[in-house]
């Protein structure tokens, strides 16, 4: 399927407008992949473990919808589970202990984030983003099942737009400013207190350095990947 001339567009991203989002009438199709018998499932609207907020209730081929069931079960234990690999992390990097302790730490440690990074993994791409304007934006969904939902909701746009970033340029100069700054007051601390630091003190200056230099290309608007279409056409 085409948007007029120009090549095809498999797949969009849909904007709801706030004020749309209560009345949203949402396609029998499976959001992930167009599947015409869906799963239902609360998604919810924050990647945040701890408090994810409020959810909407979306249309997901099986398999995803599994690991979206599995998610909820299992993110409210994840915090906890990310605050003991801090500590077997530092139990084995910042302590003199027999390495029969060190050992089994660091295991445990790295057994942890690996979990962590499986549970994140859980949330589809398509998970609802809520900007600072209150609208909704679900990412990557099929162009026909985008065209869907902007046909039977008036408002509801299909775009190929990137999304903005959720931050002003404001913030994140601001950010990267610090960042900078504090990574050069730690080298400048790390140099001058006259005894061995640990390396990981030292890791964490050129660390601090790729984040400010990440946080200053944020300062730019994302720039499009391919061409750019908006459903319905002409739609402002």
């Amino acid at each position: 399927m085409s948007w007029g001339a120009g090549p095809v567009i498999e797949r969009v991203d849909i904007v709801i407008p706030e004020s749309a989002v209560a009345t949203l009438r949402i396609p029998a199709l499976a959001i992930t992949d167009g599947t015409t018998d869906p799963q239902w499932v609360r998604v919810p609207l924050s990647r945040w473990r701890l408090n994810p907020g409020p959810a909407l209730r979306l249309p997901l081929d099986p398999r995803t919808a599994t690991r979206v069931r599995r998610y909820a079960r299992l993110a409210p234990w994840s915090v906890l589970a990310d605050l003991l690999v801090l500590a077997a992390w530092s139990l084995f990097a910042l302590t003199d202990l027999p390495l029969g302790v060190r050992g089994p730490a660091l295991a445990a440690s790295c057994c942890g984030m690996l979990w962590s990074q499986a549970l994140r993994r859980g949330l589809p791409q398509q998970t609802p983003i809520r900007a600072r304007s209150g609208e909704l934006r679900l990412p990557e969904v099929p162009v026909e099942v985008a065209h869907q939902w902007a046909g039977q909701n008036p408002g509801v746009t299909a775009t190929a737009e990137p999304a903005p970033r959720p931050h002003s340029r404001r913030f994140y100069a601001r950010s990267a400013a610090g960042l900078l700054a504090a990574a050069v007051a730690l080298a400048a601390v790390l140099a001058n207190d006259g005894r061995e630091d640990h390396i990981l003190l030292w890791m964490l200056v050129p660390a601090l350095l790729c984040a400010s230099f990440a946080t200053v290309l944020k300062t730019q608007p994302p720039a499009p990947t391919g061409p750019v279409r908006r459903w319905p056409p002409g739609f402002a």
